[in-house]
């Protein structure tokens, strides 16, 4: 234990610098670096009074942290003002290395160089780019391009990246001189290019993420299947490509007979090529530098330590990013290596399985596993409890599988023969892992879940893991039993979301969900159906909620209508959640809502539609539709156009109006349909229509809900609209005063439960 340490002081620094970085990013870095620099001077005095190494450790410790954190506050005062302007620009930048994007998506990391106009950008930004690629002009990694466009900063800089550039004019001044990265790229083409030889485009798309660490071609269903599994590491490039790689490379060497120190050298500039043509993403960073480091102590006679070669990687990708710690895959990728490389012998020796390959394999990916399943619990909400017997079953395959792959493009690349036969071979093996994805993905007790997931329970978990693991004696036992009650803990929570379902049915619940400007409705019956009306703008938003409720199937999605604040977080349920079917109006089927039908369908969610008069019975829950009409005028308005339903449930009844205004309104009430409701979500956020008062008459509710953002540039709701509900003798609930609104059925009535 503390041998491990002592080897660990680089990555501890890095560790400090790390979190001086986040909080300098994060803002109020002043009263920080007093309170810092307070404790600087107070340790400098101890040390220069007992000149002990753990105070000296310490000290280098806070100096590291208040570089981070003043590293970290000038990154941030760069952005600080400018969040949320935008305008138009021409800038002269590069085309940084990196895969962004999602499918049928083009966008490239651009960092600019000059500003030949536009007050809102500077010298120096990172921003996403985004083009069409219409104008013929498809720019490559390392391209120096003059770009017209319109430039959106973020209000919030992350990942290194503070705005949103839509190219609409792109000219290509100049290319890459640096020769590694032209033959990145044309490896990278060439790789592409041999992906036409197999037809299987799901198992392309797999083959083109484990060798490239590019995904866009899987789909969502085999994306879902492979998180599930704790195999979605497959699906992006990470240090294990880098070691297959360099171990391929050994091979060829030694069968070539080249001396281990040629071997060496050319595994340099071979690991530095493949970095740069899957993307230079941090896990591969990480790799490569510890590669590189491992290269040159074997290359010197030196001794090589995993531990500091990290800490090193970890400085350098600080010194891009000062905030990149607080980065997913940062997190991610450094817990699964200090996992693999603390915990793996300790493991062995638990197991017992020093000459057992198969225990060997599965400690290996236990290890990692134990190591970042609270990252994933914290950002994320789930975990996979079969990512052990997923990865032992599929990591055999995967170096065969890489190589091949490899091989392919390389003879590609040289125009030799046998490059599509051997892509087809690699193909085979690819679809064997999808098969065990898809296999182990169906068992609905195979993940975790636990949102939200708080940040308390990793400074319990990781002390007792090591404390079981490293220790000896007192702090070994305590700490197995401390693991041992976490993990009965988190078996129950496993467990316990089955069990209530197989118990007495509770009451009906109606969540309107705060997600700023916008609709999302949940409808919950106490035998367990879900609906889910409307989704709001965010996916990040929707799914925290919902995860926070334990919802994780939902019997019907319903749309009513395709406006962005109604249907921008609906493809996270899609892809997160098991649903059962999507309802819409069909009024319109492009753009955004083009691709959330085309989602449903990838994913095997059966589509609907539904017009006034038209029903839909779910359990206990009835939605019947009061508008639109069945035949709609061409080009009829997706707000007054809106699906409204009448939706009834044990002990409810429940008016959801989406947006329609005044000519709808108009209209729908010349119509017979019932519409009388004890709940109303009032139509478009509160928006003023001359119909309001006939509608809310006509209704006739006990309760109101207005959903709606704060501070909205629309003005909603209008104030005539909430006089004319008080005057109607309704309560009147706004997500904007009152976050979350839960309504409950209860006996006799309704019990309102504010989040605010």
């Amino acid at each position: 234990m503390k041998d491990t340490l002592a080897r660990s002081r680089l990555l501890v620094y890095a560790g400090a610098a790390a979190l001086g970085g986040v909080l300098g990013k994060g803002g109020g870095a002043s009263s920080l670096c007093s309170l810092a620099l307070a404790a600087i001077l107070s340790l400098a005095v101890i040390c220069a009074r007992r000149r002990g190494w753990r105070e000296a450790w310490a000290l280098v410790c806070l100096l590291f942290f208040c570089a981070g954190l003043y590293m970290g506050y000038s990154s941030y005062s760069a952005w600080r003002g400018r969040g949320g302007t935008a305008g138009e620009v021409v800038l002269v930048g590069t085309v940084e290395v990196g895969c962004r994007g999602e499918r049928g998506d083009i966008i490239d990391l651009f960092r600019v160089e000059e500003v030949a106009s536009g007050g809102v950008a500077r010298a120096g930004d990172r921003y996403l780019m985004h083009h069409g690629g219409g104008d013929g002009v498809s720019p490559r990694w390392g391209d120096r391009l003059l770009v017209k466009g319109n430039l959106y900063i973020f209000d919030g800089e992350g990942g290194g990246v503070g705005g949103s550039l839509r190219a609409d004019e792109i000219t290509p001044l100049s290319h890459t001189g640096n020769p590694l990265l032209r033959l990145a790229l044309t490896y990278r083409e060439a790789f592409r290019a041999s992906m036409e030889e197999v037809e299987d485009e799901t198992a392309a798309g797999l083959l083109q993420g484990m060798v490239l660490g590019d995904y866009r071609l899987l789909g969502a269903r085999d994306l879902k299947a492979f998180r599930l599994t704790g195999l979605i590491h497959l699906c992006a490039a990470s240090g294990m490509n880098l070691a297959i790689l360099a171990g391929f490379v050994v091979w060829l060497g030694r069968k070539a007979r080249l001396s281990s120190r040629a071997i060496l050298l050319l595994q340099a500039p071979i690991l530095i090529t493949y970095a740069l043509a899957v993307g230079l993403s941090v896990p591969i960073i990480r790799a490569t530098v510890v590669a590189l480091t491992a290269v040159t102590a074997h290359l010197l006679g030196r001794d090589f330590d995993l531990l500091p070669a990290m800490g090193a990687a970890a400085l350098l990708l600080l010194w891009d990013d000062p905030g990149a710690a607080a980065g997913v895959s940062f997190q991610l990728c450094f817990a699964a290596a200090l996992g693999m490389v603390v915990l793996y012998r300790p493991l062995l020796e638990l197991m017992r399985a020093k000459r057992s390959k198969v225990l060997a394999l599965l400690a290996a990916s236990l290890s990692a596993q134990l190591a970042v399943a609270p990252i994933l619990l914290y950002h994320f909400g789930e975990v996979s409890l079969l990512a052990p017997l997923s990865n032992l079953l599929v990591l055999p395959l995967v170096p065969p599988v890489m190589a091949l792959a490899m091989l392919s493009s390389l003879l590609g690349m040289a125009g030799l023969p046998l490059a599509g036969t051997i892509m087809q071979a690699a193909a085979c093996i690819s679809r064997a892992i999808l098969a065990v994805a898809r296999a182990l993905s169906s068992p609905g007790w195979a993940v975790l879940r636990a949102f939200p997931f708080s940040p308390l329970w990793m400074a319990v978990y990781y002390p007792a893991l090591g404390a079981a693991l490293l220790g000896k004696g007192g702090p070994r036992r305590a700490g197995r039993v401390i693991m041992a009650l976490l993990m009965a803990a988190a078996t129950l929570m496993a467990v316990a979301p089955h069990l209530r379902q197989l118990g007495e049915a509770t009451e009906a619940r109606i969540t309107f969900i705060d997600v700023g400007q916008g609709d999302a409705a949940l409808l919950q019956a106490p035998a367990g159906t879900t609906v889910l009306v409307d989704g709001g703008i965010s996916e990040r938003t929707l799914m925290a909620d919902l995860k926070s409720r334990g919802v994780h199937a939902i019997d019907a999605v319903v749309v009513s209508h395709t406006d962005a604040d109604h249907i921008g977080g609906l493809e996270g349920a899609l892809e997160d959640c098991e649903v059962g079917m999507l309802v819409h109006p069909d009024t319109r089927s492009s753009g955004q809502a083009g691709r959330l039908l085309a989602l449903a369908e990838e994913m095997g969610v059966d589509v609907r539609t539904m017009r006034a008069g038209d029903r839909l019975d779910l359990g206990e829950t009835r939605l019947v539709a009061c508008w639109p009409p069945q035949e709609l005028a061409e080009g009829a308005s997706v707000n007054e156009y809106s699906l409204v339903l009448r939706v009834s449930g044990p002990g409810y009844s429940l008016l959801l109006s989406g947006d329609i205004g005044g000519e709808g309104q108009e209209l729908m009430l010349e119509g017979e349909e019932e519409m009388d409701c004890d709940i109303l979500k009032v139509p478009h956020h509160g928006g003023f229509s001359p119909q309001n008062e006939e509608l809310f008459s006509r209704v006739d509710p006990e309760i109101a809900v207005v959903s709606v953002g704060a501070d909205n540039p629309y003005g909603h709701p209008a104030r005539a609209t909430i006089t004319a509900l008080q005057r109607s003798g309704c309560a009147v609930y706004r997500t904007d005063e009152r976050g979350d609104i839960v309504i409950r059925v209860v006996r006799g009535g309704y019990r309102v439960e504010c989040e605010r």
